[in-house]
């Protein structure tokens, strides 16, 4: 596919040596010094050398502290921030690298922009690779997201960046080739010894479901832990004296197929630290306490140093390592674990020089007008009841598809149904939530989110009903004996896998076994049957083969419509404002419960929830809300 293959030694430029430092803020989370051999905290030696990889994850394109969807600056996020506080630590520990661990290009509209919006003259440069190549990056793996806009954009924006982008487990289809560079060594002095530090990236393989569109063909993916177990050997034997495994992967419970591999990539011998993403999360902290083979207080796993330093510029990672040279050959003595928060830092001033233009240009698209809507809409209880948000979604959706059919790219008789989740329905701001009035395309990209592209999927009954019993996993088995509180919403299912199917009707009971919760399903008055075929709008990570999809499942209709632009589309071609109604084509079946049923929420929600019966507001929650649910 033309892809440049950099296997040579990639050189760094900074000379540098350093002692790591706990911090004591409630933000930043940090681990003890960790022996490499036997775990525990060890003094270190006078005759060591501190040498310090800092590392970045899932900025999402978030490169000031600003919240293009909401129009208002936010001080919790940007990667002007990082470097700021970057600044500080590179003089506290000069003896440094710095990394990135992808899901860097996609997210924030400024970062779409180049992709969808204004696409690049050839003789500009991707303004995310503008900002990374200011900050100095030395190495940076690709995330999933990377392939949001294809392998062409990829490739593109790719070589714009001063340093290398690594992917060691997207390869050659049918090969175990990678089409991006593996892993690179990076060369520094270290008081007075040259130190050859290797990174390698690895991707979750499941990208081939999420991007199948662009990937199909193209190229394939090979399990994290099997690449890992195939080039950290390579990359030893290449003269790497320490390895460092840019994991776009978050934690879980060491499934070597999951996508959150980083147990797997642990126990492959020859790593000696971690970058981790992907899940948006932080590490070390408390939220990882309990995992078997995690180690919350030296923050590491299987006894490998690792960080994961949050998302959009939220913290920086710090990862510190206690080298002794014996005769020419680097040994790890121990390691300590830190990410640091960027809340309370400044913008970097000289960097927001850099990126302004595209702001400003940013902001004036997102205040684009749309059109008008009669009443606020928000997802406050969209994972307990029908919702405003996705009905939007649902119509317009259907809308499109109803077009289709009117224009023969699908059949007349086939009956249309629609797909869509609440991508935001949490606490701490997590909600999308728009008011009356005139709209703008930022509110649309509050709507929707992600940068989906609309296909149609061809399901059977039972499919259907398959699909539905999956996205019911957004709720707790509720047991109406048990006289303790309940959690009605199940915490570990996102909120972006809950599917509501629009132009059928349905319940969930949520008091029976997973996979059997869905009931009195029906299709314009009558049962769904085995024998019953519907159309099915929904996005191309569905329709590339989601959990809630079997492989069985047909795509019908491949549009490189965005799922938002249909959305926008709807909005402006609708005469006067709209009311978006809500269908109530489904329900939790109602129960009755020895004890209470609860559900948190934003803490915004309580001025909205007088108009919901089954739902009661019973205190606030730190920065969310708790109501019960009957």
């Amino acid at each position: 596919m033309g892809k440049t293959k950099r296997f040579s030694i990639f050189m760094g430029s900074t000379l540098l040596v350093g002692m790591l430092a706990a911090c004591g803020d409630d933000e930043e989370q940090s681990a003890d010094p960790v022996d490499e051999e036997t775990n525990n905290e060890t003094n270190e030696s006078d005759s060591t050398s501190t040498f310090t990889v800092f590392g970045t994850t899932d900025i999402h394109a978030h490169l000031l502290p600003y919240d293009y969807m909401n129009d208002e600056e936010d001080s919790t996020i940007g990667l002007t921030k990082v470097y700021s506080l970057l600044e500080e630590l590179r003089e506290e520990y000069p003896n440094h690298m710095l990394a990135d661990n992808g899901d860097t290009i996609q997210g924030s509209i400024l970062g779409d922009m180049p992709a969808q919006i204004e696409p690049l003259a050839d003789d500009e440069s991707h303004i995310v690779m503008d900002a990374m190549n200011e900050m100095g990056y030395d190495a940076a793996a690709l995330g999933n997201h990377e392939f949001n806009f294809g392998l062409d954009f990829l490739d593109e924006t790719m070589e714009d960046a001063d340093f290398p982008w690594l992917s060691a487990n997207v390869v050659e289809p049918g090969t175990e080739t990678p089409v991006y560079e593996p892993y690179t060594i990076v060369e520094q002095e270290v008081d007075g010894e040259v130190l050859n530090v290797g990174f390698i990236g690895f991707v979750p393989p499941q990208i081939m479901s999420w991007d199948a569109a662009h990937l199909e063909g193209e190229v394939e993916t090979l399990e994290i832990a099997d690449a890992a177990e195939k080039f950290v050997p390579q990359l030893q034997e290449e003269g790497a004296d320490l390895v460092i495994a840019l994991a776009h992967t978050g934690i879980n419970d060491g499934d070597r197929m999951s996508e959150n591999a980083a147990l797997s990539i642990a126990e492959v011998d020859g790593v000696d630290g971690m970058l981790l993403g992907h899940q948006h999360n932080h590490f070390p902290s408390e939220d990882y306490e309990g995992v078997d083979g995690v180690d919350v207080d030296a923050g590491t796993i299987h006894g490998v140093p690792a960080m994961m330093p949050g998302s959009w510029g939220s913290h920086l990672g710090v990862l510190a390592f206690e080298l002794e040279n014996a005769n020419g050959e680097w040994n790890v003595v121990s390691a300590t674990s830190e990410i640091q928060s960027t809340e309370d830092q400044p913008s970097h001033e000289g960097l927001e020089n850099l990126v302004m233009d595209a702001h400003e240009a940013t902001v004036s698209y997102v205040n684009s007008p749309v059109g008008e809507i009669t009443d606020d809409i928000h997802t406050f209880f969209a994972r307990v009841e029908d919702n405003e948000v996705v009905q939007l979604i649902n119509d317009a959706q259907l809308d499109y598809m109803e077009q289709m059919q009117a224009s023969g790219e699908l059949e007349e008789d086939v009956p249309l149904l629609s797909a869509a989740a609440p991508f935001r329905a949490g606490r701490g701001g997590d909600f999308t939530y728009v008011e009356e009035g005139d709209v703008a395309i930022r509110d649309m990209n509050d709507v929707y989110v992600f940068p989906n592209t609309l296909h149609v999927v061809e399901v059977d009954g039972d499919q259907l009903k398959n699909w539905l019993e999956y996205s019911a996993l957004n709720f707790n088995q509720i047991d109406p004996d048990e006289n303790n509180e309940q959690a009605l919403i199940n915490e570990d299912f996102a909120s972006y896998n809950f599917d509501v199917i629009e132009n059928v009707t349905y319940e969930i009971d949520v008091t029976q076994d997973e996979g059997e919760r869905i009931v009195d399903l029906q299709h314009e008055g009558e049962d769904v049957t085995s024998d019953d075929r519907f159309y099915v709008a929904t996005n191309n990570y569905r329709a590339g083969g989601e959990d809630h999809l079997d492989s069985s499942v047909e795509t019908v209709l491949e549009t490189t419509d965005e799922n938002r632009q249909v959305i926008i589309d709807y909005i402006v071609n609708h005469d006067g404002a709209l009311n978006v109604e809500r269908s109530n084509n489904w329900q939790i079946t109602p129960f009755e419960s020895a004890g209470e049923v609860i559900f948190e929420t934003a803490l915004e929600a309580q001025d909205a929830s007088d108009d919901h019966e089954r739902i009661e507001f019973i205190e606030e929650d730190g920065d969310g809300a708790t109501f019960s649910f009957n």
